[in-house]
């Protein structure tokens, strides 16, 4: 390693030490998170951080080893924003569980629709990155081992082999992420015509996967978008 290079990484480890320190190293994250939106990971340059953030090219050194480390920080930090179980159900009255997976999916949809360059950052990253996606899906995994573990308690007579409540809740958790997909990052046509917004995709989602987990529909009276849906059971 050069003394140069090293002497780059030390300025990197210590430069965000100061209060006027933190709120640039702040700064060119924010800035980071903007051109990613805009530009993608791979078109996204240090001079366009710099440029967006309003600093001299030279500073980022100073905060920052090189742009990967950045990307990487600044998507975590995205990742992990607003995971907190009690904080998306503060408003969600007990026991109402077509409430409760409509907050979940709500938050889903909301990250979908403001930054879709983001989330697609995060994919390629993931792809790219083996330790980021790592955390990517132990992130996901936690965020669904609330349900896995109620499953034995909401359905006592299934009786639950090991892991087969985990299989369920994965199988589940997989409705609609192609159409998130598809409607706000490949931005398809024949879907975008629907022309939804952030509650309305978000009760479909809610919908059909309260439909799934429970066999049977929401109260139609939580329902706008979807209360016809309702009328969706088979004849027997």
């Amino acid at each position: 390693m050069s003394r140069s290079v090293a002497k780059q990484e030390a300025k990197a480890s210590t430069g965000a030490r100061s209060a006027k320190g933190e709120r640039a190293r702040a700064g060119l994250k924010e800035a980071a998170l903007r051109v990613l939106e805009r530009e993608g990971y791979h078109r996204m340059r240090i001079s366009d951080v710099t440029r967006e953030a309003g600093v001299a090219q030279g500073l980022f050194y100073h905060y920052f080893k090189d742009l990967k480390s950045l990307t990487l920080e600044v998507l975590s930090d995205f990742a992990n924003a607003g995971n907190d179980p009690a904080q998306i159900e503060k408003d969600v009255a007990r026991g109402d569980w077509y409430a409760r997976i409509y907050a979940h999916n709500l938050v889903i949809v909301r990250s979908y629709a403001r930054r879709p360059g983001i989330m697609r950052c995060l994919l390629q990253m993931a792809d790219e990155d083996e330790a980021f996606s790592a955390t990517l899906r132990g992130n996901y995994r936690n965020q669904l081992m609330w349900l896995v573990d109620l499953m034995p308690k909401l359905f006592p007579d299934v009786r639950f082999r090991k892991h087969q409540a985990l299989m369920v809740v994965y199988s589940l958790a997989g409705i609609g992420e192609g159409l998130l997909r598809e409607y706000f990052i490949n931005e398809s046509n024949t879907l975008r015509a629907a022309d939804l917004s952030v509650e309305e995709f978000a009760e479909l989602l809610s919908t059909m996967y309260y439909r799934a987990l429970f066999l049977q529909n929401p109260d139609a009276k939580q329902l706008k978008y979807t209360r016809n849906l309702t009328a969706m059971v088979r004849a027997h």
